[in-house]
């Protein structure tokens, strides 16, 4: 079943003034199931002054974000700061652009002394339409509307739109030399990523070679999420059994079941039988299931053990065609991921031969499993019966 969620993929260039070692720009990106912020700041100046800067305003607009306060709110506390930035010394200051886009494709970004950001939508790129709003005495630009998949946003720093500046006529490339240039790099095929590339060597090119300030170019292409449903293990409390299955199939995304028992639980609440599609003698290879209806249903605590220990590893070297191999795959290639997992104790899992093997418990792998997910990138959620 595919999702219908969006999910923003973050492509960022960034390149430091003059080859500085510390890049005057600073961004960063969250994700979680309900939306995406992405914060790229640009600290006063060049070199490790700014980029303090551009890192404290970024961390403290996101601390606030994840506190639970309004994006509105939580700009206005930190351009209270920028505020007094201008009229006092030793406070740092730096402009802002934060996208927050909910994964429906909704989007509202917010712009503070930094160029107007682009859209790309499927006829080409065009800039932002906006409207002028004050913060904490400092004038903001705010943009709105839907993103849908395929289309993305493009954010920059002046480093980008200023290029050429004091090397040609004018006040630099614009925001208008950007958009017109992406373009061009769009109708003759390029991809999101080739035509960034070609954003920032134009800049170059403008400065005369080299950077003559921080540039950031930031494209949030906003395309469908692949999300992965797992069940794992019966509930507490065989009464809610049903429930939790309801719960697990009314997701959206593919679907994987991991545990002979727990497939019986699945098949037996959609009515479906389940079938061995192979039970082989080696250890690599736990046995594999079917139900209808059902992506992939493989045994339980050693196939999960199994999946923990190669996940990290170099995809080409897993063993084709092993649920342990599908598995993986399935979890490198998802967003988000929801963990269904059942409370009830395996008495198998305390057997001698289980530790002899290194088989750790079912609850004990899941939440390494899970840290480690995380780790790489993933969204993951968890259900609990």
């Amino acid at each position: 079943m595919k999702a219908k969620w969006l999910y923003v993929e973050d492509m960022v260039k960034q390149v430091s003034k003059m080859d500085n070692l510390a890049c005057g720009d600073y961004y960063l990106c969250k994700r979680t199931f309900e939306h995406t912020i992405f914060i790229l700041c640009d600290g006063l100046g060049s070199g490790i002054k700014a980029n303090i800067a551009a890192t404290m305003c970024a961390h403290r607009l996101l601390w606030l974000l994840e506190s639970g306060i309004s994006l509105f709110k939580s700009c206005e506390a930190v351009l209270s700061m920028m505020h007094k930035a201008r009229t006092q010394k030793d406070i740092p200051y730096a402009a802002f652009t934060v996208a927050w886009v909910l994964n429906n494709g909704q989007y509202t970004v917010l712009s503070y002394d930094s160029p107007t950001p682009l859209m790309i939508k499927r006829n080409g790129a065009e800039i932002m339409a906006s409207r002028d709003i004050t913060l904490a005495e400092e004038p903001v630009k705010e943009s709105t509307g839907m993103l849908r998949d395929g289309e993305a946003l493009v954010l920059m720093t002046d480093g980008i739109t200023q290029a050429g500046l004091g090397e040609n006529p004018g006040l630099g490339w614009g925001v208008e030399g950007v958009n017109s240039f992406l373009n061009t790099a769009l109708y003759r095929g390029k991809s999101l990523m080739e035509a960034a590339e070609d954003i920032m060597d134009k800049a170059c090119q403008l400065s005369g070679g080299v950077f003559t300030d921080d540039a950031s170019l930031a494209v949030l292409n906003c395309r469908q999420a692949k999300v992965l449903n797992l069940m794992t293990g019966p509930a507490v409390y065989p009464s809610e059994d049903e429930s939790f299955v309801h719960d697990f199939l009314s997701r959206e995304g593919y679907r994987v079941v991991c545990g002979s028992t727990t497939s019986e639980i699945v098949a037996r609440v959609l009515g479906e039988p389940v079938e061995v599609l192979s039970i082989s003698s080696s250890f690599a290879q736990p046995p594999r299931y079917s139900i209808k209806g059902i992506d992939l249903v493989t045994e339980g605590a050693v196939t999960l053990n199994q999946v923990y220990n190669i996940l990290d590893e170099d995809p080409n070297n897993y063993e084709s065609g092993t649920c342990v191999s599908d598995l993986s795959n399935f979890m490198l290639e998802a967003d988000f991921i929801n963990f269904f997992i059942g409370g009830a104790s395996n008495p198998g899992h305390n057997n001698i031969s289980f530790k002899q093997l290194g088989v750790l418990p079912r609850q004990t792998i899941v939440n390494l499993l899970m840290q480690k997910l995380k780790d790489m990138g993933k969204i993951i959620l968890q259900h609990r019966k």
